[in-house]
């Protein structure tokens, strides 16, 4: 190993690298313009605007783009071609600075005014840069220069971009790290396609379980006759009448025919206002993020999460505010999310005492149900195939949002059985539930496994310990000398501005791909290797 001055201070540089600036390293940073376009996707006649999301961490998504308006002007030096190296230069903090290498891509893709193309000298491989860009090193130096605040939307100048310090190897050397990483990489994407597929299958028996749950399915046989709800229902009637009285949505007790698809013997549908003794409103009261003495934790919509309470992130009421006695919780209560974005408007969760003191938020529905109704078989219902299919055919948009109101929800079609087949239902849920839990966890583990292996993949590459150095490699400081001299002889001219540029009728020839060393493509890896290699 030899030691490099240069960008990176003191940092040990393998024989042959050199320290240099990203800026060293390019012909130029491009980046296109900013004008307003269609909110569709552009067709494949059409000129089309990419959006940040499509430069993520994945390859290039075309599709991701937005219509460039028919008779718009714009300059066609901005059109996208494959080979291009791309950069999100503004983005969450996630995302900023991601860059993508262009595979094969549709014609007439325009760089927004979000996204740069780094166009390199020769003697930088793109997809080496690429995979530079992508390393805990290179991310670390983004993370600090970008600016914005630290949830909404990041920047990074072209400026900070030119000053990243760049470890660079020899060109040869270069080809080696990309074919001994990518080869790498490719097996640990074969297994998370594998966790991905897992994760789907996990998903659709959850699914699958409640279905059997509600058809009756997973009641134990044992070749007696079923269980009536009759009893049970006639005393849950005597409880609503004497605490719900005459209230609207506890008088409708037959749910609408379309609903209601046969049952095992015993069971009836009855709807959720006939079941319940309290349906209610959150308190729509501004909470603080700090807890005062005898302050009251309030449960928000962002604290239902999979069928569970996650107190992660709680707001507090004060302890003499007049919303906190009428609106506390009670061991049972059915939590129902009212106002969210479509795919989350009506998940739901059951509050109990164990969680401690709380109230509930606006956007939330209180449901407090009869004795002998157990709330969790409830919830089960509402989050499952048939629940979500009414609360979609009942919920309403606006400005954004869908919304089910209180009347909605208490017509919602629910099965009842008797207490004691929701008991043992339920029961058989839950295993299943811990089982599969184990399976989440175990994934979940091989996931945060598979990041850091990356990273160690990427830090090992770009630190000159993923492949060997060879002699015979022209020194990466060459290379450098050789730009340096060329800049000195002939200063680089910037990239003219098109004065104005004219309205299109016709599509321009696509650009060519700027000429650049490329390393030759990787050796996929077999996926029994990946299986006996990963054995996650």
């Amino acid at each position: 190993m030899s030691v490099s001055a240069g960008v990176d201070g003191d940092r040990e540089l393998p024989a042959g690298w050199a320290w240099a600036t990203l800026g060293d390293l390019l012909h130029r940073i491009e980046a296109g313009k900013s004008f307003t376009c269609e909110p569709r996707p552009a067709q494949l006649n059409e000129w089309g605007v990419v959006k940040v999301s499509a430069m993520t961490w994945g390859e290039f998504n075309a599709e991701e783009n937005k219509a460039v308006p028919k008779g718009r002007a714009f300059d066609p030096g901005h059109e996208i071609s494959p080979g291009d190296v791309l950069v999100s230069r503004a983005n969450t903090k996630a995302y900023v600075g991601a860059p993508v290498l262009v595979g094969a891509c549709r014609p007439r893709l325009l760089l927004s005014d979000k996204s740069l193309r780094l166009v390199p000298r020769d003697g930088v491989s793109k997809r080496w840069l690429v995979h530079f860009l992508r390393s805990p090193e290179a991310r670390s130096y983004v993370e600090a220069k970008a600016s914005g605040t630290k949830d909404a939307m990041r920047n990074l100048s072209q400026e900070a971009l030119r000053r990243m310090p760049v470890p660079l190897p020899p060109l040869a050397e270069q080809h080696r790290i990309v074919e001994a990483l990518e080869e790498q990489l490719s097996r640990l994407e074969v297994a998370l396609k594998s966790l991905e597929s897992s994760a789907a299958r996990s998903t659709s028996l959850r699914r699958s379980l409640l279905v059997r749950a509600f058809s009756g399915v997973l009641l134990p046989d044992n070749g007696g006759p079923r269980c009536s709800a009759r009893p049970l229902l006639e005393r849950v009637d005597a409880q609503v009448s004497a605490h719900a009285g005459k209230k609207r949505w506890s008088q409708e007790c037959t749910p609408a025919q379309e609903w209601c698809r046969d049952l095992p013997e015993g069971w009836e549908w009855r709807t959720l206002g006939s079941l319940a003794l309290l349906i209610q409103y959150g308190s729509s009261a501004k909470a603080e993020s700090s807890a005062g003495d005898g302050a009251v934790p309030v449960i928000r919509m962002g604290n239902i999460q999979s069928g569970e309470i996650v107190l992660d992130d709680v707001k507090y009421l004060p302890g003499g505010h007049p919303d906190v006695e009428p609106l506390r919780l009670l061991d049972g209560d059915l939590l129902f999310n009212r106002t969210n974005s479509a795919e989350l408007v009506g998940k739901s969760a059951v509050y109990r005492d164990g969680i401690g003191e709380a109230v509930f938020a606006s956007y939330l529905i209180r449901c407090h149900l009869a004795d002998g109704i157990d709330p969790d078989w409830v919830s089960a219902y509402v989050n499952s195939p048939g629940g979500r299919k009414y609360i979609t055919s009942v919920l309403s948009q606006q400005v954004g949002q869908a919304n089910v109101n209180s009347a909605k929800l208490a017509s919602l079609p629910i099965p009842v059985p008797s207490a004691g087949e929701q008991a043992n239902i339920m029961e058989a849920l839950r295993e299943w539930y811990r089982l599969l839990g184990r399976s989440d966890k175990a994934r979940e583990t091989a996931n945060l496994r598979a990041g850091q292996l990356r990273k160690s993949l990427l830090r090992a590459a770009f630190a000159g310990s993923l492949v060997r150095q060879s002699p015979d490699d022209e020194p990466a400081a060459d290379l450098l000398a050789r730009v340096t001299a060329e800049r000195a002889a002939r200063p680089e001219a910037k990239r003219p501005r098109t004065a104005r540029a004219k309205k299109l009728t016709k599509a321009p020839a696509p650009r060519a791909a700027e000429a650049s060393a490329s390393a030759p493509e990787p050796t996929p890896a077999p996926a029994l290797a990946v299986q006996q290699e990963f054995d996650l």
